[in-house]
């Protein structure tokens, strides 16, 4: 693999290094919803959530679309869900690690 593809793809397994963005994304495989609504499924601030989705926004993982004034965010590439399932399979549980 060459040093440019490895530097990509570096830079968004780093994005990806955060829970609460996992969590979102998570959330986002199962439907686009509002900035309200993911804050309640996963927990955190609307304003938090909002950083988060930024984040998310800049780099091309998820789209968003305005109804009215709210803004609706959806994963951008459905394969996002296949390489969560296959991060969490591959992933040492909490259980296997003590």
């Amino acid at each position: 693999m060459d040093e440019a593809t490895c530097r990509d793809i570096s830079e968004f397994v780093s994005v990806l290094a955060n829970p609460h963005r996992i969590r979102i994304l998570c959330l986002l495989a199962e439907g686009g919803r509002s900035v309200g609504e993911i804050a309640v499924g996963v927990g955190l601030s609307p304003a938090h959530v909002s950083s988060h989705l930024r984040i998310l926004y800049d780099r091309g993982y998820v789209d968003r679309r305005r109804e009215w004034r709210r803004i609706f965010y959806s994963l951008h590439d459905p394969r996002m869900k296949d390489l969560l399932d296959i991060a969490a399979s591959l992933a040492p549980s909490s259980e296997r690690a003590t």
